[in-house]
């Protein structure tokens, strides 16, 4: 019997020592934590075995998905996809980005968002980034793991831990059970950049604020024999008085304790030069952290005997994933809305038909997150094994109530204008907003005062009634906003009101049908030489037209944009009434002068971008225009009517009467280099205009038509760009065929957009 005793002890004896229990331990540090990958790398190439992981922030989605099942090679692999540089940035693939919700671009630079059931409250924003993508590929992910775990984390393919930071009790807190996608978001939310998530009615950000390196969680829940600690952070230096972010740093974030308590243990401690935001290139932490963890690796070797072959933990890995149950979406609970808003989002979801699953259910969903009456959408998973079905719970924020936006133009031109837009959300069984936009200046003043409500149909349509009043002024010289030196050549104004219906064709298509009816009226000199004594022609023009546009864009930008594309084809009819009264430098007739006209207009526009990924960049623009347009009482008067090409922003601020013509081809080439991660654009263009038998001036002051092809002009532009945070800065330098002083520079700063004009 003693003999026996003896022998099981020992043989326990020696099973112990040969059975030593490893627990890995990430910290945070933003993209710097990609480094933890080529660490996990290295101990598995090395059969060194990870039987637990704890992590914080950027350590704690690392570990998650060594904890669900995936390998170092395949966590790898997802961070260099173009999905993940996309989830990184906050932004949405581009096939989920719905350009039919897309506001028509305005000159806005900056926006206040308030609410007005708490007298005017305003509050700064919290997120610099949108997190919807990885939101949603997280409940995808970690949605079936954590259904198999059983939501006990001690039940994953290895046993986990994540810390948050309870900025509502101020306090860190450790996931041992739950969602684990809720848990990876909440350890993760680092502030300013991904809005702070709730938790069991508590407000969770990164985990980093108060434990940045959890070796304690590991010690405390697991024990472990050996603890190798991955460690990209570092505590901030003392708060600076000069220092805003750093005082606010020491006031938010406590001290991490960056050692192990384990006596056994390592501290891998990758050196890189990846930056906190930086996840362009994951390859260079990753091997940084391959190369650290090395160093490292006789010390791991040397304290541990036990071994982990690399295709007895593939096998294992394959028989946890095997086991993982198909997400397919069973009841759906809303969260965080009216009834009439609930009712809104369940019939955008549109659940009947087909099976509800990840797949499916991603295009609707990111359609709402569309949404601009829906400031956030959080979804989140709970599995009835009964059924075999995920519930869905998606919580949901609302915009506030109302949104004031500032922008404009301002030039070293005179061309400064300034902008004002306000916003007011209306949403219940349809999502709909009332917008009012002003610009004002010299150059050009408009307003326009919209309603726009979109419904929640399997199409999707919106219905858009609006009236919209603008002037262009087409001065000679003047020194600042309003300070006049010459009278103006030509006054453009436009008054008009209608009805744009609009239907989403796929994710970056439009379908706009419209109807308006409205005033145009032109005030001109048809002569260059003109004094102030002299009077200028009036031509009024009262019409209604119709048209169709149908349009499918996937640009980077409202303005100067250097990637993807825009394909427009429109058909309008015209009718209406001319009346032109007659100034001092006409030479036709001497009284007032009416005419009815009506014509048809299409017109065909491609402008597409080449290489989207790399330094340089290509374009083209190609732009047809056919018009039966009549000529009007003369050339001035009928030209101001024509049709104008404008391919670069400086050249919508001109009247050039060479860039105008009822018929014609037009197109040109753009190529761009782009540096410093896409924020600084150096533009050079060169179009042609290709008129076919456009008008031209008679001898006796009437319009005429030129012969077919028998003029051609060119415009060229360069620009140095810089696409700051606001707004763009630009230096151009312009060349426009046909005029005296062909060569015009300027620095600017904004936009170069209009309310929508009546032929639009």
């Amino acid at each position: 019997m003693v003999r026996t005793a003896i022998t099981l002890l020992l043989f326990a004896t020696l099973s112990n020592s040969f059975a030593q229990r490893v627990g890995l331990v990430l910290s945070g540090g933003g993209a710097t934590g990609m480094a933890h990958i080529g660490v996990m790398k290295a101990l598995e190439e090395h059969d060194i075995p990870i039987d637990y992981i704890t992590g914080s922030s950027m350590g704690a989605l690392i570990g998650a998905l060594y904890a669900s099942g995936w390998s170092p090679a395949e966590i790898d692999s997802l961070f260099s996809t173009e999905q993940f540089r996309i989830m990184a940035d906050g932004g949405i693939e581009p096939q989920y980005q719905y350009y039919f919700k897309q506001d028509p671009p305005d000159g806005s630079l900056i926006s206040l968002k308030l609410d007005l059931d708490t007298t005017l409250q305003y509050s700064l924003p919290t997120n610099l980034r949108r997190p919807a993508l990885i939101d949603y590929e997280q409940m995808r992910s970690y949605g079936p793991v954590s259904a198999l775990a059983g939501y006990d984390m001690d039940s994953l393919f290895v046993p986990y831990r994540c810390v948050a930071s309870d900025i509502t009790d101020q306090h860190s807190v450790v996931f041992s059970e739950g969602d684990l996608a809720q848990a990876v978001r909440a350890s993760m939310s680092y502030p300013f950049y991904f809005k702070p998530i709730r938790v069991n009615g508590h407000l969770m950000m990164d985990g980093g604020l108060y434990n940045n390196f959890p070796s304690d969680v590991m010690y405390d829940d697991f024990l472990p024999d050996l603890i190798v600690g991955s460690n990209v952070a570092n505590n901030s230096p003392p708060p600076s008085e000069d220092d805003l972010v750093s005082q606010l740093r020491a006031m938010m974030q406590e001290r991490s304790n960056y050692s192990i308590e384990c006596a056994n243990g390592v501290i891998i401690e990758p050196q890189t030069t990846t930056s906190l935001f930086d996840f362009s290139d994951p390859s260079v932490a990753i091997a940084d952290g391959y190369a650290a963890a090395m160093a490292h690796m006789p010390e791991i070797q040397a304290q541990l005997q036990r071994r982990s072959p690399k295709a007895e933990l593939e096998a294992k890995r394959r028989a946890f994933r095997a086991r993982l149950p198909k997400m397919v979406f069973g009841e759906l609970r809303i969260h965080g809305l009216t009834r009439s808003q609930t009712r809104f989002v369940e019939q955008s979801l549109d659940r009947r038909g087909k099976e509800l699953n990840a797949t499916n259910l991603k295009p609707k969903y990111f359609r709402l997150v569309a949404d601009r009456n829906i400031a956030m959408l959080y979804p989140k998973t709970v599995y009835a094994p009964e059924r075999k079905q995920f519930d869905l719970d998606l919580y949901v924020k609302t915009e506030k109530d109302l949104e004031v936006r500032f922008g404009g133009m301002f030039s070293s031109r005179p061309i400064n204008t300034g902008m004002v837009g306000l916003r007011y959300n209306l949403f219940g069984r349809s999502s709909a907003h009332l917008e009012g936009i002003s610009y004002f200046g010299k150059f050009y003043a408009g307003g326009q005062l919209k309603l726009r409500a979109y419904t929640s149909t399997k199409a999707p349509i919106y219905f858009e009634p609006l009236f919209t009043l603008h002037r262009w002024d087409h001065f000679r010289s003047f020194s600042t906003f309003f300070d006049e030196v010459k009278p103006s050549y030509v006054v453009i104004r436009e008054a008009w009101a209608g009805m744009n219906m609009g239907m989403g064709m796929g994710n970056k298509g439009l379908l706009r049908l419209d109807a308006k009816y409205g005033e145009t009226l032109d005030r001109y000199y048809q002569s260059a030489e003109f004094t102030g004594q002299d009077t200028a022609d009036a031509t009024t023009f009262k019409q209604f037209t119709s048209g169709v546009l149908v349009e499918r864009n996937s640009l980077n930008r409202k303005q100067h944009p250097n990637a993807g594309e825009s394909l427009m084809a429109s058909l309008r009819y015209v009718q209406g009434e001319e009346i032109t009264d007659p100034g001092s430098t006409g030479q036709s007739v001497d009284q007032n002068y009416t005419a009815d006209h009506d014509w048809l207009m299409a017109k065909v526009t491609l402008d597409q971008y080449f290489l989207p990924r790399g330094i340089f960049k290509f374009g083209f623009l190609a732009e047809g225009m056919f018009s039966s347009m009549p000529a009007f009482q003369n050339y001035t008067a009928t030209i101001i009517r024509s049709p104008a090409f404008q391919p670069t922003p400086e050249s919508r601020t001109y009247f050039m009467e060479q860039f105008r013509a009822p018929k014609y081809l037009a197109g040109g080439v753009r190529t761009i280099i782009a540096v410093a991660r896409n924020k600084f654009d150096l533009r050079l263009e060169a179009h042609v205009f290709q008129p076919y038998e456009p008008f031209v001036r008679g001898n006796d002051g009437t319009a005429q038509r030129a012969a077919a092809f028998s003029e051609r002009y060119f415009l060229g532009s360069g620009s140095m760009i810089y696409q700051s945070p606001i707004g763009p800065v630009w230096f151009n330098l312009s060349y426009f065929d046909g005029v005296k002083e062909p060569w015009a520079w300027s620095l600017n700063f904004g936009y170069i957009l209009f309310n929508q004009k009546i032929h639009e």
